[in-house]
């Protein structure tokens, strides 16, 4: 039974890792993209709208939310971008982070 605990405890670890991880990705992919789409919208380095996009992601499971906050951002400015920009945006942010964080694991 000790050795059925042990890997109980161990996978339970693991999946707290990597929610944790997960976590720290999206919320540093969601400040890039939110840091891009304020320098789109001429509104760089403006936190509170930075701190917007973050949260935007927060409202509902996937990247819907973030997307629709940033294509209607755009789209009240008069400015083309398609969801497809938004998404590609969205991946390239991530694949940065990804280097990033493993990075510092290895550090």
């Amino acid at each position: 039974m000790n050795n059925f605990d042990d890997r109980k405890k161990a996978f339970e670890a693991k999946f707290i890792q990597d929610e944790e991880l997960n976590f720290k990705l999206r919320a540093r992919r969601n400040k890039l993209v939110g840091e891009w789409a304020a320098d789109k919208i001429n509104k760089s380095g403006d936190e509170d709208y930075i701190k917007a996009v973050r949260e935007s992601d927060l409202e509902k499971p996937g990247d819907d939310d973030i997307i629709d906050k940033i294509f209607n951002d755009f789209q009240e400015l008069n400015l083309n971008i398609t969801r497809e920009d938004i998404i590609k945006k969205l991946q390239e942010s991530e694949s940065e982070v990804k280097k990033q964080l493993f990075q510092e694991s290895v550090s």
